[in-house]
């Protein structure tokens, strides 16, 4: 995890896979080790989990993007 957070600051899809590792993992956990006792708690673990995950890959996705788009631009119109 240390070098994965190392990462984080990186432009590019570098940056990208790094930042989404932990939303990914938490995801990826909920079907392999689910939480809880019983089904309801089960349930409403992996709702809140798989919620909270897909917002954060979402808000990160919509990031990447608006930083991407941006750093092309300056590129284009700095170059004559």
């Amino acid at each position: 995890m240390g070098a994965v957070g190392a990462c984080v600051k990186r432009p590019g899809v570098m940056g990208l896979l790094a930042r989404l590792t932990v939303p990914v993992g938490a995801a990826v956990q909920m079907v392999v080790l689910p939480p809880g006792r019983n089904e309801v708690i089960e349930a409403i673990g992996k709702t809140i989990v798989w919620t909270e995950a897909a917002a954060i890959i979402g808000f990160i996705l919509v990031h990447f993007f608006l930083v991407e788009r941006r750093r092309r631009t300056v590129t284009t119109a700095e170059s004559p």
